[in-house]
């Protein structure tokens, strides 16, 4: 966890950071609205603080916050002139909240598990939508994301195999999740070795 937060423990040297704000700021000069997903509450704070100059900011929309003040709060960003920006835990806006409003998604790091990227994403989607939503997803080069996103394309593909055996699969998506744990695993044991730690050492947040 403390790995896939990395990118963002140093704010003014953050590329990430960096790029947010570009999207951020180019969705705002087109009047666009903005979501920005992350697993973590404390990259939401360092991305609230970084953006918190010149943007309308709303949430952070986390598991903490009660139901109706979530739908609250998407009804304030929808309502509101022109661009914001909503900031939201990826697994608490990820069901049952449309967000529609967004014509621009940004995830600040790579899932676990990909069905719940793809079920964030889509409550940006609207029926019979004009403009595209555009889905910005940032990653580090030569860490834990690169790594992290090779394994989850694997892990894709074998779901994907998986589908399309089993009616039963398409019903119950996280069926297939069931290897989490040794991923996990393989991703701190490999970046740990491209850090020239022993396997075990603990990791800083």
């Amino acid at each position: 966890m403390a790995m896939r937060r990395a990118a963002y423990t140093r704010p003014e040297k953050s590329a990430k950071l960096e790029r947010l704000r570009e999207i951020v700021q180019e969705a705002g000069e087109n009047g666009q609205k903005t979501v920005v997903f992350s697993n973590f509450k404390d990259v939401l704070r360092v991305v609230e603080a970084a953006l918190a100059t010149g943007t309308t900011v709303f949430g952070p929309l986390t598991g903490a916050v009660a139901a109706a003040r979530r739908q609250q709060l998407v009804d304030d960003f929808a309502a509101a002139p022109g661009a914001a920006v909503l900031l939201a835990q990826i697994q608490a806006a990820g069901i049952g909240l449309n967000m529609q409003a967004a014509s621009v998604v940004v995830i600040c790091e790579p899932q676990i598990k990909p069905t719940i990227e793809h079920q964030a994403v889509a409550r940006a989607h609207r029926m019979g939508q004009v403009r595209p939503v555009r889905v910005h997803r940032l990653l580090a080069t030569g860490g834990v994301d690169e790594r992290l996103v090779k394994m989850l394309e694997r892990k894709t593909r074998l779901f994907d195999a998986y589908a399309r055996r089993s009616a039963v699969a398409e019903a119950t998506p996280a069926a297939v999740d069931v290897s989490d744990t040794e991923l996990a695993r393989r991703i701190v044991e490999e970046e740990q070795a491209r850090l020239g730690m022993a396997v075990g050492d603990p990791v800083e947040p």
